[in-house]
């Protein structure tokens, strides 16, 4: 796993972990500049999502190894935040469980961590589908699109990675789609905010599961967003809403 710095080496470090079947480029590159005007961004580029590395995503477990021992060599195992966005949500998750490096703030925007049982195999296929479409220079249909992503949300296919295999795309979605939340969250106690578009439906049931492990935490549903759209389309609203959250006062403390 390859690791892209922006921002004062000195300055408190936030970590950002993208989305599946994207860059961290693509992803967060307008977001980290902003940011590294007051952090270290550190920009996590997932296995089989990197174009400057012949990788194959294989387990979350392994992106949490790989992230782990970066930050326990580089950063004493200590990050100020971390943001995760879907599949990144979930690393994110699988880390402050594992409890391997302190993580003082986490920002999930739509963490995928509630099952999909019987639907796994139809939305693996779906996507292996879709994006081998999009590699071959074809366009989706806008209403199929919108399905997954939400209405208005067609544009969320700029953001694929053209040069992903097959086997990443599975891989990925096995994981994602049969992730649960565990009893080890209980024992986090840095702040936590969870975002959603309320066009997004399986994120909206992620977050419940999830307020029985992470009782503290803060849903945001933020009305008439698909799945990344806040991200991808209102960026300036995306970061005046996480620098937020990065500088406000956790509860229970004072000046």
């Amino acid at each position: 796993m390859n690791f892209r710095l922006l921002g004062n080496v000195d300055a408190p470090a936030v970590m950002l972990i993208h989305g599946m079947a994207t860059t961290a480029e693509k992803c967060y590159l307008d977001i980290a500049r902003e940011l590294a005007k007051s952090y270290r961004v550190i920009l996590a580029c997932l296995d089989g999502h990197d174009p400057y590395a012949n990788s194959i995503f294989e387990t979350i477990e392994q992106e949490c190894e790989h992230i782990e021992r970066y930050v326990n060599r580089r950063y004493g195992g200590r990050l100020f935040a971390v943001s995760g966005m879907s599949l990144g949500g979930t690393v994110t998750l699988e880390l402050i469980r594992r409890g391997n490096i302190i993580i003082d703030r986490v920002h999930l925007d739509a963490a995928f961590c509630t099952s999909l049982g019987l639907m796994k195999t139809p939305y693996t296929l779906l996507f292996t589908k879709g994006i081998d479409y999009l590699k071959h220079g074809h366009k989706l249909p806008v209403i199929a699109v919108e399905k997954v992503f939400g209405k208005g949300n067609a544009g969320m296919t700029d953001l694929i990675y053209r040069g992903i295999e097959e086997e990443t795309i599975k891989n990925v979605c096995n994981e994602v789609y049969s992730y649960r939340p565990s009893r080890e969250l209980k024992d986090y106690t840095g702040a936590v905010q969870y975002w959603c578009g309320s066009d997004e439906t399986y994120p909206k049931r992620s977050a419940r599961a999830l307020e029985k492990y992470l009782p503290d935490m803060r849903v945001r549903v933020f009305r008439g967003f698909g799945h990344g759209q806040m991200l991808r389309s209102r960026k300036r609203a995306y970061l005046r809403e996480l620098k937020k959250f990065l500088t406000e006062q956790p509860e229970g403390c004072t000046e």
